[in-house]
């Protein structure tokens, strides 16, 4: 018996337009039906096929390969379906393939069904990621590498530079103070540019060493009990100067409870002085900076905000890398920075338990930058 009538199923038009390919054998191995799938897929024609033994028609290699026959007879003897292998069939396709019992009303296997998925296409796009994921990993090493060599040299140059800016500044500070001749009142005004220069270039350089440090992972915070309030009022004090410069109205909104914290009192400083630094730099004349603490159950939340140009919704996450410039414009030709402030706040503040983020409408709407830190016990 051939064709559909062979599977005892009649309706023959659902099962030929399956995308799947159906085979139906018997116990000799004789294959009873094949559907019009796999007539378009192997090229055979029904002759070929119908009333040929399964090793007439597969390759002698592939049931090799497979044992798909030792497989279809331990289906028969059974009675258990097997459920999946890959196999690849002349042509270049591939196929999943399941064998399925075909019972009869006594229970007993008297046809097979082998089942096949042409997988083909999915085959070929798990070969494409694959390789993409290896061009992937290749490129991630080389720009690794790269970067633990610019790395490298930032930390060098970085040392080098140190020392004879320390020591620059240690004859600038002694001319200052008198030690060593009086100046006149050119030498003197001379004297100061050398010093504020000598203090930028310093800063630069210990930005420089503090990213080295975060990237090795040799950062460290000497933790104590500290007061975040103290610190945010030490560290505003010291940026009136230059917000009054821009006629900036800087305000504090805190409690009269301390806020205290397991933390390197110096390193959070310094995460109030890079934030409170960008928000007086970025905020155009007689602007509002605005600073924020708030305790709350398991930490201390703190907010600076600015009525300033504001950013990008998807520079939110971006500006926290290093040597960022926002908007195309470069951060260091506009703050004189190198773009590492937010670099080593966020690394500072990750160093201590806390997250920080940035909240903005975008541009000209001002921003608010927040921090947390755990909670003392």
């Amino acid at each position: 018996m051939k064709g559909i009538e062979a599977v005892g199923i009649y309706q023959e038009e659902i099962i030929e337009s399956i995308p799947s390919t159906i085979i139906v054998l018997d116990r000799g191995l004789v294959i009873l039906y094949a559907n019009r799938n796999y007539y378009i897929k192997s090229g055979k024609k029904e002759k070929e096929v119908v009333g040929q033994r399964l090793d007439r028609v597969f390759s002698s290699v592939l049931i090799e390969k497979t044992k798909i026959d030792e497989k279809i007879r331990d289906a028969f003897n059974t009675g258990i379906p097997f459920s999946g292998e890959q196999l690849r069939y002349p042509g270049g396709f591939f196929f999943f393939y399941k064998i399925h019992p075909l019972k009869e009303s006594d229970r007993s296997v008297r046809k097979v069904m082998l089942l096949m998925e042409d997988i083909t296409e999915l085959t070929r796009l798990e070969e494409e990621v694959r390789d993409s994921y290896v061009k992937l990993e290749n490129a991630y090493a080389e720009l690794k590498e790269e970067d633990e060599t610019k790395s490298y040299f930032i930390s060098t140059a970085s040392h080098e530079l140190r020392t004879p800016l320390t020591v620059i500044n240690s004859y600038l500070e002694m001319f200052e103070d008198g030690l060593l001749g009086k100046l006149n009142n050119n030498q003197g005004e001379k004297l100061a540019i050398m010093r504020s220069q000598t203090d930028h270039m310093i800063s630069l350089v210990e930005d420089m060493l503090d990213t080295s440090r975060l990237e090795s992972r040799k950062f460290k915070v000497q933790k104590q009990i500290i007061d975040v309030g103290e610190i945010a009022k030490s560290a505003m004090d010291e940026m009136g100067r230059l917000a009054d410069m821009k006629e900036h109205s800087m305000s504090l909104k805190m409690e009269k409870i301390p806020y205290q914290t397991m933390g390197d009192e110096q390193r959070i400083k310094q995460v109030f002085s890079n934030l409170l630094t960008n928000a007086v730099k970025y905020t155009p004349h007689k602007g509002k900076i605005e600073v924020e603490l708030k305790q709350e159950k398991k930490r201390i939340l703190v907010s600076i905000s600015d009525s300033g140009i504001g950013i990008n919704e998807a520079e939110h996450e971006k500006i926290f890398e290093k040597f960022y410039t926002v908007g195309g414009k470069s951060l260091t030709k506009e703050s004189e920075r190198m773009g590492l402030g937010l670099t080593i706040a966020r690394g500072i503040v990750e160093a201590h338990g806390g997250n920080i983020w940035v909240e903005s409408d975008g541009e000209g709407y001002g921003s608010t930058f927040y921090f947390t830190l755990p909670k003392g016990d």
